[in-house]
């Protein structure tokens, strides 16, 4: 298992809120950090409105 880089994760991040990729497309060790990134933002997003 290769570290994971955390540009990366905002990279993946981008194209998955983008809908250009798919969660499960992604390596498997982005796709937690990935998830957990996309969930923070829409917590914030949700509790800003």
């Amino acid at each position: 298992m290769s570290a994971v880089l955390p540009y990366m994760v905002n990279i993946y991040s981008i194209l998955v809120r983008a809908g250009r990729r798919a969660i499960e497309s992604l390596p498997e060790e982005y796709q937690v950090p990935v998830a957990e990134l996309l969930a923070t933002k829409n917590e914030a997003v949700s509790e800003s409105v």
